[in-house]
């Protein structure tokens, strides 16, 4: 009785860690780092021997491939920087995030095995994902309406963060879960069609304005986008989707009408890209002006020299400033919008100094300075990362990683086609599905503005959702979660 007991206790405690992921995101890496911890910990304790019986599947052989690949770059890289730089502290720091890296997979083993072992409870993540984003929502229009949130952080003319405080990362949140809230909601009420209808339709209004006065331009793209592809696939909710945007069209409206800031800043989105990326470029330059006269001396560094600084500094001022070094050789910011264009060419070129394997993680931040500065990389921009998960991939993974991502994608795509009808089920874990593959569709929808994959926030998320996905099979034959 003694030992049923413990066992009932651990697989609680399991549950109530992988519950409080969502949570994690909002109190930074740290939370995430320590949740993901203790989670392996406790899936290893309930799974030992267990895992000797399980045949990994052929999804789960290409991810483990795909991890390697990001150790042997780096591993590559390293010795490369040996042989041609000497022992630099910066790349065998490289070397050992590289080997780190697989945290992330041994936390989707261990989410697969879980649940293979019925342990592992989806339901409650479902839960605690609607709740959080639901809750970051209501924070950040209360905060948008009286100009500080309910825990007392105050907003600012562009963005209204809620409990992120100064990562101007909310919208992106919100975003990112915001298909669990909606599905949720739709599965719970069911059979009752005019709650149904009510709540729903609210909910997805809530997350939208949400969105919206968050001030993350992408994140909104990609939720409204992410409502069409809904309305696509499920059929019983065409008409609340159809409510939902007429919802949020007026609440927009109204919203650009009575504030000419949010009006511009979003402008963007009906065709003035360019015109909003050359002044979020100049708010950038304005921004970060204090940070980099402490760096350096009025015209102390020509952009031509920049390549010539140490790879530690370099790494720490990408990281800081991200999008930092503007070209001083250009006359005007006429051409270069948002940055992000400058910014792609950029990753193309330094993918072209190792096609094949790439230059492993974390290599872009110092590799790009290579392209700074001569007159022929007149338009190019140097970053933390290229914003981009393909361009990342090609660049610091080369065509091999890149192909595995391909591969990967059209698995994906022909696992959509193949269950689709799954998706149309009524059920929670239908629902449940459909949440975690419209959110890895928006997630690595190519033609966006990304953070860094190998980030730890962004990694943890994606191995989330695709671990979800790849526990369908488990998922669709229980009747009933626990």
């Amino acid at each position: 009785m003694y030992f049923l007991k413990k066992s009932i206790n651990s697989i609680f405690l399991t549950n109530l860690i992988f519950v409080f992921f969502p949570a994690s995101f909002i109190l930074g890496n740290l939370a995430i780092n320590l949740n993901t911890l203790l989670f392996c910990c406790f899936g290893i304790f309930h799974l030992r021997s267990k895992v000797f019986t399980i045949k990994f599947n052929l999804y789960i052989k290409i991810i483990f491939l795909f991890f390697f690949i990001i150790f042997f770059s780096t591993s590559i890289s390293f010795i490369r920087s040996l042989f041609y730089e000497g022992y630099e502290y910066v790349h065998l720091i490289r070397l050992i995030k590289s080997i780190m890296f697989f945290r992330f997979f041994l936390l989707l083993i261990i989410i697969y095995l879980l649940n293979e072992f019925n342990i592992l409870n989806f339901k409650n993540f479902f839960i605690s994902a609607t709740f959080f984003s639901l809750l970051l929502s209501l924070d950040i229009i209360y905060q948008y309406s009286f100009g500080f949130d309910i825990i007392g952080l105050k907003s600012n003319i562009h963005y209204n963060t809620g409990f992120f405080g100064d990562e101007i990362v909310a919208g992106s949140y919100i975003q990112k879960f915001s298909f669990f809230s909606i599905f949720f909601v739709a599965s719970i009420l069911s059979n009752k069609n005019i709650a149904r209808f009510i709540l729903t339709t609210f909910v997805i209004c809530v997350l939208g304005v949400g969105v919206l006065l968050a001030g993350n331009r992408m994140p909104l793209i990609l939720f409204l986008f992410g409502l069409l592809f809904t309305f696509l696939f499920r059929v019983k909710l065409k008409k609340i989707i159809v409510a939902s945007l007429i919802g949020i069209v007026i609440i927009f409206n109204f919203i650009f009408s009575s504030n000419p800031i949010f009006n511009d800043k979003f402008r963007s989105l009906f065709g003035n890209a360019v015109t909003n990326g050359v002044a979020q470029i100049i708010n950038l330059s304005k921004e970060f002006k204090n940070i980099e006269d402490s760096i350096f001396t009025k015209n102390e560094y020509e952009p031509s020299e920049w390549h010539k600084l140490p790879n530690l500094e370099k790494e720490i001022l990408a990281h800081d400033l991200d999008l930092y070094w503007i070209n001083r050789l250009r006359p005007t910011h006429q051409e270069i919008g948002s940055g992000h264009k400058w910014l792609f060419y950029t990753a193309l070129d330094t993918w072209k100094l190792h096609k094949i394997f790439g230059n492993g993680i974390k290599s872009f931040r110092l590799d790009c300075s290579e392209f700074i500065g001569y007159p022929y990389f007149r338009q190019r921009l140097c970053s933390s990362h290229p914003h981009n998960y393909y361009l990342e991939i090609l660049t610091e993974m080369g065509i091999v990683g890149f192909s595995l991502t391909i591969i990967f994608a059209v698995i994906f795509l022909a696992y959509l086609f193949k269950n689709f009808k799954f998706f149309k089920g009524n059920r929670l874990e239908e629902y449940i599905l459909l949440s975690a593959a419209i959110s890895l569709f928006l997630e690595f929808f190519p033609f966006r503005s990304t953070g860094s994959l190998f980030s730890t926030g962004n990694a943890t998320y994606v191995i989330l959702v695709v671990s979800i996905i790849l526990c369908h099979k488990k998922i669709m034959k229980t009747e009933n979660f626990q």
